[in-house]
C-alpha cells in the first residue's frame, strides 16, 4: 500500500497504521523498527487523529522534521464499517478534491483484501462457536452431523419383470399373413413342433403354374430328343429346351422351399412366450418380424427399466433385489449384469435404460412376474441421499 500507490498519485512520504497491531509499514524501507524515533512519531501522530484530537506543538515542529507539511489520512474500514486502521500520505502541495476521492476508493479496496488476506480459517470459526455453543447444543450438534455423514448405498427403484435367458426368438421367414397360431403363451414346446403358419395359397397356386410349365417343358424336351436323331438343326436347339426345363424345376423347388418355411416349427424344447395368439392370426408380417419366443423355464432373469432421473452410477455386479408384486415378502436376489447406455421407447411410450439382472438365488419366478427392483450403488453420506432428488429437481427449474 505505501509504495504501490504512487503509480496512482505523487506523495513523498506514506505510513500504514493498523488497529492493535501499530504501525506495520512505512513507504521506502522494508520493515518497520517499533522503538524507532520516526515509527515513535507516527505512533503519536495516527493515536491523535484517530482520536480526534489536534497533535501537540511540540509534535508540530517535530512534523517537519520528519513529514511533509500536506497529509491526507485515508480510513480503512471493513464491510462492518469497523475501523482496521489508518494509511497516511504525505507531500509538498495540497490535496484536490477528486484525488481525495480516488484515494477514498483505492483504500476500499485495500481494506477488503486486508480482510481477506487476515480472515480467520473456517474451521477456527467453526471451533469457537462451538467453544461458545452450550454443551447440551454442542452434543445435538455433533449428532446430527454425524447422522448426515453415515454412510447408506445410494439405490433406486424401477419397475422390472421376470424375463426369459438367451430366449430363442421365432421371427416369421418371410412375408406373408399369419393363418394358424398351434400354441399358447406358456405352452410347453419339443423341438420340431409347429409353432404356427403362414397363409400358403399364393405359394400353391404358384407351385401349380410351376408344375404345368415344368410339364410343358419337359414335353418339348422329349419331342426335341426324338427329333435330335432325325433333324442335325432339332438337335442344336435341345440344349435351350433343357436348360428351360431345368429353369422350370429350380422354381418349383424354391416354391416347395417357402411352402416348408411357411410352417414355421420350434427350434428347441422350453415353453411358448407370446401375447394373445388371436391377435395374431389374420396379421400381415414382415420378413424378420418377431412373432415369438421359445425359452426354457428355468433360465430366466430380472429386467428393470430405469428413468433418466434415477441413473445412478451402477456397475457390473452391483446387488439387485426383486420385490415381485405376487409375492413382496420374498425378495428375489440378483446381480446386476448391464445397464444400457442409451435410453429406449417403452410400451407406455416413456424413455428408460434397460437394466438385466441374473438371479443369485435358486428361485426361479415365472416369466412374466413383475414388481419392482431396486438397484444399489456406492455409498454415499446421508445428506447426500437425502437431498439427491431434491437438489436435482431445483438446479433443472433454477439451472443453478
Amino acid at each position: 500500500m505505501v509504495n504501490d500507490t504512487r503509480a496512482l498519485v505523487e506523495y513523498r512520504q506514506a505510513a500504514l497504521h493498523m488497529a492493535g497491531k501499530g504501525v506495520v509499514a512505512v513507504s521506502g524501507v522494508s520493515s518497520v523498527e517499533d522503538d524507532a524515533p520516526f515509527t515513535l512519531f507516527l505512533r503519536r501522530v495516527f493515536t491523535a487523529h484517530e482520536a480526534g484530537r489536534e497533535i501537540s506543538a511540540a509534535e508540530r515542529e517535530e512534523w517537519a522534521e520528519w513529514l511533509p507539511p500536506k497529509p491526507l489520512f485515508l480510513p480503512l474500514a471493513d464491510v462492518d464499517d469497523q475501523r482496521l486502521g489508518t494509511l497516511l500520505l504525505a507531500r509538498d502541495k495540497d490535496w484536490d478534491q477528486g484525488v481525495s476521492t480516488i484515494l477514498q476508493r483505492l483504500t476500499d479496496a485495500y481494506a477488503f483484501a486486508w480482510t481477506a488476506k487476515h480472515r480467520p480459517a473456517r474451521l477456527s470459526q467453526w471451533r469457537s462457536r462451538l467453544t461458545a455453543m452450550p454443551r447440551w447444543k454442542a452434543m445435538v450438534a455433533v449428532t446430527i452431523f454425524m447422522v448426515l455423514i453415515f454412510p447408506v448405498r445410494l439405490s433406486v427403484l424401477a419397475p422390472a419383470e421376470i424375463v426369459p435367458l438367451d430366449p430363442a426368438v421365432i421371427r416369421a421367414p418371410l412375408d406373408g399373413v399369419i393363418e394358424t397360431v398351434h400354441v399358447r403363451p406358456n405352452q410347453a414346446v419339443a423341438a420340431g413342433d409347429v409353432l404356427f403358419q403362414l397363409d400358403a395359397t399364393t405359394i400353391v397356386g404358384k407351385m401349380d403354374v410351376a408344375a404345368k410349365a415344368l410339364d410343358t417343358a419337359k414335353a418339348e424336351q422329349d419331342q426335341a430328343t426324338q427329333q435330335a436323331f432325325f433333324d442335325p438343326k432339332a438337335k442344336a436347339g435341345w440344349a435351350v429346351i433343357k436348360a428351360k426345363v431345368e429353369e422350370k424345376q429350380a422354381e418349383l423347388a424354391q416354391l416347395n422351399d417357402l411352402l416348408v418355411r411357411s410352417q414355421v416349427r420350434s427350434p428347441r424344447d422350453g415353453v411358448a412366450v407370446m401375447d394373445d395368439p388371436s391377435e395374431w392370426i389374420g396379421r400381415p408380417v414382415n420378413v424378420g418380424e418377431k412373432v415369438l419366443a421359445v425359452a426354457a423355464p428355468a433360465q430366466v432373469e430380472v429386467e428393470a427399466w430405469l428413468a433418466p432421473a434415477d441413473l445412478i452410477d451402477l456397475e457390473p455386479g452391483a446387488p439387485v433385489t426383486l420385490f415381485l408384486n405376487t409375492d413382496p415378502l420374498s425378495p428375489v436376489s440378483s446381480v446386476l449384469s448391464y445397464v444400457a447406455f442409451e435410453a429406449t421407447l417403452q410400451p407406455d411410450g416413456l424413455l428408460a435404460h434397460r437394466a438385466r439382472a441374473k438371479i443369485a438365488d435358486d428361485t426361479r419366478p415365472r416369466i412374466g412376474f413383475k414388481g419392482t427392483a431396486r438397484l444399489d450403488g456406492h455409498r454415499v453420506p446421508l445428506v447426500y441421499w437425502l437431498f439427491r432428488r431434491p437438489l436435482a429437481v431445483i438446479r433443472q427449474h433454477l439451472g443453478w
